[in-house]
């Protein structure tokens, strides 16, 4: 049986990154964990957005970025607004 650590997303968009800025291809193991955003969390997701901001081809799918604003705005929907009085 063999294990493998997976990257997290926050390391598959810093390992992009870092590849993009120093003029290589990013690894498999990040684009991979890149193409599986749709299970992330929030703040993994708000990271990725901003991300594309500076490197565009970071949104490795077609629709992507309006996948993503579809996916952050459903947590904000599921937010509950707070009905605290001081």
């Amino acid at each position: 049986m063999t294990w493998k650590q997976t990257t997290t997303p926050t390391k598959a968009v810093q390992s992009f990154i870092n590849a993009k800025k120093s003029g290589n291809e990013p690894s498999e193991d990040s684009l991979s964990v890149i193409r599986n955003y749709r299970k992330w969390k929030e703040p993994e997701l708000i990271g990725l957005l901003n991300a594309s901001g500076y490197y565009p081809e970071i949104l490795v799918e077609d629709g992507m970025e309006q996948s993503i604003a579809s996916l952050l705005q459903k947590f904000k929907d599921r937010q509950v607004p707070h009905k605290w009085k001081f």
